[in-house]
């Protein structure tokens, strides 16, 4: 709706033009329409099949590809093989000679090419091949013609490639088979030499054997250390130092007959020791027991040269003199002997381990070596493979009539006209003419000098634009009783939220407090004494202490808003007749005064140049949230320069249709050159608050006023 209403106003400023603009396109139009030579239109489709539903090879399969690999799209390259020179030079040549013989002239192959219409149906893998021509048989039969010379090109070529394939692999397959023989028969002499049947089996069974050895190993150790340990205990238990003199030892006390030999001594020297006692040593019993004696000592020194090798020497302490010591050692001798056979055992082992880790440490080799020539050996037979079976696939290819191509519908003679077509042309010839009647519209809107909206503005100028205060909808009526204008204004939220959004734009902009805000306008007329009056409305509604200053002392307007009684006012204070606050009047609103203009001077410079102006404001300053400066338009007058000195910046109101471009342009130049600060822009499109005379108070207002000063319809 906005946008509408933006642009009805220049239609109906600029209608006439824009019509007679409109009107001579569809004129035109018509006339290409009567004078303009009539075509015909046809067309044929062909797909491009799946490979799998054309050969019974793979290779066929993929002989009947649609060209195009990688990243190119594979029906554009066909759609661009359908207009090769080629094809069409063939299908102009053989529809030749039927139409030279009608008086028909056949398009050369570049206008062809040019003509011919070639696009893929989407979501389809099938191509359509158009044509416009003057002569709608021969469009007809020259794209049929096109299309079955596609097919038959495709089957040629997919027979050429087939065959060109064949020769290739016939001359390849004997060489690889020759190169698989080779292969086989080193892999077979590095076997055979290497005892190598299978790396893998024979690697687990060194494997195991290995961990068979380390584990017997592990065992032995434990049994050589625990028969070591029994040999020492006993070696200290029997106090021999080596196993023969125990065993020669054990011998000589289990000997019956040495045993026998030692009883006899000792009961001969018993019967010796009683013969003495009883008689003298030289009495022949006692030599005669003496003699026995000796005889026995000589049969078992006898003996026990038997038992005793002679390398040895024996006390009579390496003698085991009883059961127990001829069992430890007897057990000295066997520990001894296992001791020895674990020793044996455990060096045995060690060798074999050896041989085993050596075994182990050249199967990496051997296995590299056997798995080169094993991967070498099947790479040549599943290359030969390969190639017996494309050789296979190449034959059945070359045998076969193959291609990608089919015909899906032939193409028909037309009887429709293609073109022009009239509805086109004139849709066309409308949106044409709708489109330069806008421009000229738009044309003699540029030459217009006024500004239109607030989009506009805000282009024109590097000035914000800090609202668009729009026209309310319907009217504010002012009845009899006290109740105002702007408190009708103020009880209206959709009219009220575009002021208090300016409000708020103007607090964060401006961040000390009091706010000073100067308004003023390019040209008279632009609103602007009724922005500052609904402004302040808003602001006081809103809480703030508020006091609007009239400063347009040339034109001065909010006294007539505020229905004020002609008191004293600015100039009376400036000139020092009267306080500020004996000049300020309340307005009838809660935290709203107003310092009127006072008296009419004729030099209003003489008041907004003076020290005393400066000094209003500041002490006005001191009591009120926001004041708001109602200056006069910068183009009659700098007062609007002087009071932004003493303000926080500068406001500048302008109203579409009325605000001149260039007026609004000299006046921001002047204003930027003087450094004077620029809060934005404020687009005024409301209505203008009625005008009262001055009263003494609100309650004098006659009856019948209220109409009088209703506002004028929208």
């Amino acid at each position: 709706m906005d946008k509408l209403s933006s642009i009805l106003p220049p239609i109906k400023r600029n209608w006439l033009p824009a019509l007679l603009t409109f009107s001579a396109a569809l004129v035109g139009a018509g006339f290409y329409l009567s004078v303009a030579e009539k075509s015909y239109f046809s067309a044929v489709r062909v797909s491009v099949e799946d490979p799998r539903a054309s050969s019974v090879s793979a290779l066929g399969q993929g002989l009947t590809q649609p060209p195009g690999r990688g990243s190119a799209d594979p029906m554009a390259t066909q759609a661009e093989l359908v207009r090769s020179q080629r094809v069409l030079e063939r299908s102009l040549q053989q529809e030749a000679p039927a139409f030279e013989a009608e008086g028909v002239s056949l398009p050369t192959v570049g206008q062809l090419q040019r003509a011919l219409q070639v696009k893929v149906i989407p979501a389809t893998n099938i191509l359509q091949i158009g044509y416009e021509g003057s002569d709608p048989k021969l469009t007809a039969q020259l794209l049929n013609r096109i299309a079955a010379e596609v097919i038959n090109q495709s089957s040629e070529n997919i027979r050429l490639e087939a065959s060109s394939i064949r020769q290739f692999l016939e001359s390849q397959v004997p060489k690889e088979a020759e190169k698989l023989t080779q292969a086989e028969s080193l892999e077979t002499q590095y076997r055979q030499a290497n005892g190598v049947v299978d790396v893998n089996a024979q690697t687990n069974t060194l494997l195991t054997n290995l961990s068979q050895l380390q584990e017997q190993q592990r065992v032995v150790a434990g049994q050589l250390q625990e028969a070591q340990t029994r040999t020492g205990m006993l070696k200290e238990m029997t106090g021999f130092d080596s196993p023969d003199r125990a065993y020669v030892a054990s011998r000589i006390g289990q000997d019956k007959e040495l045993a026998d030999f030692k009883t006899k001594l000792i009961n001969l020297e018993s019967r010796i020791i009683e013969a003495r006692a009883k008689y003298q040593d030289n009495h022949p019993q006692v030599l005669a027991l003496a003699q026995q004696r000796d005889d026995v000592r000589s049969f078992y020194g006898q003996r026990l040269g038997e038992l005793v090798p002679s390398s040895q020497s024996l006390t009579a302490g390496d003698v085991a003199q009883d059961n127990l010591s001829q069992d430890l050692i007897s057990r000295y001798v066997l520990t001894t002997v296992e001791t020895a056979a674990l020793n044996n055992h455990l060096s045995l082992l060690k060798q074999n381990q050896s041989f085993l880790q050596e075994q182990l440490a050249t199967v990496p080799q051997r296995k590299q070596e056997l798995s080169t020539l094993e991967r070498k050996r099947d790479e040549v037979k599943a290359n030969l493979a390969l190639l017996q079976g494309k050789l296979q696939e190449a034959r059945i290819a070359e045998a076969q009539l193959l291609s990608n191509i089919r015909i899906v519908s032939w193409a028909y003679v037309p009887n429709v006209v293609a073109a022009p077509q009239a509805p086109v042309i004139l849709a066309i010839a409308a949106a044409a003419g709708g489109v330069l009647a806008t421009g000229v519209v738009l044309l003699l809107e540029a030459f217009n000098g006024t500004l239109r909206n607030a989009n506009e503005i805000e282009a024109s100028s590097e000035v914000p634009v800090l609202a668009v205060l729009p026209k309310p909808s319907g009217q504010l009526l002012l009845s009899a009783s006290r109740t105002s204008k702007l408190e009708r204004f103020l009880d209206s939220p959709d009219v009220v939220e575009p002021y208090r959004s300016l409000l708020k734009t103007l607090e964060l902009r401006i961040n000390d407090k009091p706010r000073v805000i100067v308004m003023s306008s390019t040209v008279e007329n632009e609103g602007k004494s009724d922005v500052i009056a609904r402004l302040a409305s808003v602001s006081a509604m809103l809480s703030r202490k508020t006091l609007i200053i009239d400063a347009n002392l040339s034109r001065p307007e909010q006294q007539e808003v505020f229905a004020l009684p002609s008191t004293v006012g600015l100039t009376h204070v400036v000139a020092g007749k009267a306080s500020l606050r004996e000049a300020i009047q309340p307005s009838g609103f809660e935290n709203l005064d107003v310092l009127s203009n006072g008296e009419l001077i004729s030099r209003p410079s003489t008041v907004t140049e003076s020290a005393g102006m400066e000094r209003v404001i500041r002490e006005a300053a001191k009591g009120y949230d926001f004041i708001f400066v109602d200056a006069a338009p910068v183009t009659t007058s700098a007062d609007a320069l002087t009071l932004s000195q003493y303000a926080d910046g500068l406001v500048f109101v302008v109203r579409p249709n009325l605000t001149v471009r260039e007026a609004m342009f000299k006046s921001m130049s002047e204003i930027e050159s003087n450094n004077t600060p620029v809060l934005g822009v404020v687009v005024n499109e409301s209505q203008s608050l009625p005008r009262y005379e001055s009263f003494k108070n609100m309650n004098n207002v006659p009856m019948g006023l209220d109409k009088e000063l209703e506002l004028l319809p929208d």
